[in-house]
């Protein structure tokens, strides 16, 4: 109904107009040479919009012939775009459904019809992934990296790949990429924190570190394998600040302080040290500058005096005191050790030592108390040795990272010859 009273309210405008027209008085006249033409003005208002009207109508109509192309190929670039999505839709619900025939086949037509676009190359990527062919996946993840606004994709899938091949190296390459590309990530900071300590990054994996995780055991790696002077320093008195009584640490710290002729401040380190745990490599490092026996004693008494009460103190005391030829001294010293419950082979083997060495003045005891020492080596405690508390696996030296079980932070200094039952709270590698 509304349609034809709008077409009546047009009918009747038009024919106002045309009325209005109808009534406009005068004639226009124009002379061409000898021609000359006369025609009502009505007449003339009428054909010069006839002539507007027909060239309006041929220049639409020119427009729709030369513009068929364009739309004949938006809409085929519309109808395959439409397909490409549906055929990538049916590619990631066919992965879901772990088809890898199905999901190949729908992969490779989203390729087709949406050449490289980065969903149909994620599909495809994934496809090849569930199909086993980590070659062709490799491929869609590299195109993938190299698009702007896709990068972190295809750096992620390479990453998985890296990881799953146990290229460590590609690995920490490609997270610190894919760090660039979308920065913040959660789950990419702690992947980067655990490839930095598979690959002995230890500066970059105490960075990425959180509060958890053992940073002296880090720093002190840190610290030795840098080369710069100033960072291994900086670093060693970050490990030894952080953990006093672990000995790698105080070593690291100190024997810097030594390299740049601070003596004094070394000395402190390796006091606050041996009084939070001492070690013997401690009492090796304070003693090494003392070249005299007898003075050597007097400095292995300074650095007791920090830990009175510990067997090593008077271990070390009495092997300096045997150095020196104090068998008497020495004795006392090791009868000490043994007294604070010092009962390992290591004590009595230096027992035996002194007694050998008091002999002649000794004579018939001398050798009775040689033989009990060396009879007591076979059912005393086994000497302290690094291992690792997760696995029980033993070290010649400390390192940052067991090289059997490859868990960070716990290898301790302890006779003890099974693994922890402890809760880890390192990471293993």
């Amino acid at each position: 109904m509304a349609r034809v009273l709008g077409f009546l309210v047009l009918a009747v405008i038009l024919i106002a107009i045309a009325f209005g027209l109808g009534a406009l008085p005068g004639q226009i006249e124009a002379t061409i040479g000898t021609l000359t033409i006369q025609a009502p003005l009505p007449l003339v208002v009428v054909a010069f919009l006839a002539i507007v009207l027909v060239l309006y109508v041929l220049i639409r109509l020119f427009s729709l012939i030369f513009a068929a192309p364009g739309r004949l190929g938006r809409n085929r670039h519309e109808r395959q775009l439409r397909q490409g999505d549906r055929a990538v839709t049916r590619a990631f619900a066919a992965i879901a459904a772990a088809d890898p025939k199905a999901a190949m086949r729908e992969a490779q037509r989203a390729k087709r019809l949406l050449p490289n676009a980065p969903l149909a190359l994620l599909a495809s990527a994934e496809a090849s992934r569930l199909a086993g062919k980590p070659g062709d996946s490799e491929a869609d993840w590299r195109a993938l990296a190299e698009q702007p606004d896709a990068a972190f994709l295809g750096l992620r899938g390479l990453l998985r790949q890296a990881l799953d091949a146990q290229d460590w190296t590609l690995a920490a390459d490609l997270a610190r990429r894919a760090e660039l590309a979308h920065p913040g990530a959660p789950w990419l900071k702690a992947e980067r924190a655990r490839l930095a300590l598979r690959t002995g990054s230890w500066a970059e994996a105490l960075a990425l570190a959180g509060p958890e995780a053992p940073r002296a055991v880090m720093a002190t790696a840190a610290a030795e394998a840098s080369t710069d002077p100033l960072q291994a320093l900086r670093l060693a008195k970050e490990a030894f600040a952080a953990d006093p009584a672990l000995p790698p640490a105080a070593l690291a710290y100190a024997s810097r302080l030594r390299l740049g002729n601070d003596e004094r401040r070394a000395e402190k380190v390796m006091q606050q040290a041996w009084a939070a745990y001492p070690h013997p490599d401690l009492a090796a490092f304070y003693l090494a500058p003392e070249p005299d026996p007898l003075a050597r004693v007097k400095r292995a008494e300074r650095l007791a005096t920090f830990n009175p009460q510990s067997g090593e103190s008077h271990f070390m005391m009495a092997q300096a005191a045997l150095a020196a030829q104090l068998t008497g001294e020495a004795r006392r010293h090791a009868n000490d050790a043994l007294a604070a419950g010092m009962d390992q082979r290591r004590l009595w083997l230096l027992k035996a030592d002194i007694e050998e060495a008091d002999a002649p003045a000794g004579g018939e005891a001398a050798g009775s108390a040689i033989r009990e020492a060396l009879r007591r080596i076979s059912t005393a405690r086994p000497d302290p040795r690094w291992r690792c508390e997760a696995c029980g696996a033993e070290h010649a030296v400390w390192h940052p990272a067991c090289s059997v079980c490859g868990t960070v932070g716990r290898i301790a200094w302890t006779d003890k010859t099974t693994p922890s039952t402890a809760l880890i709270a390192s990471t293993p590698i």
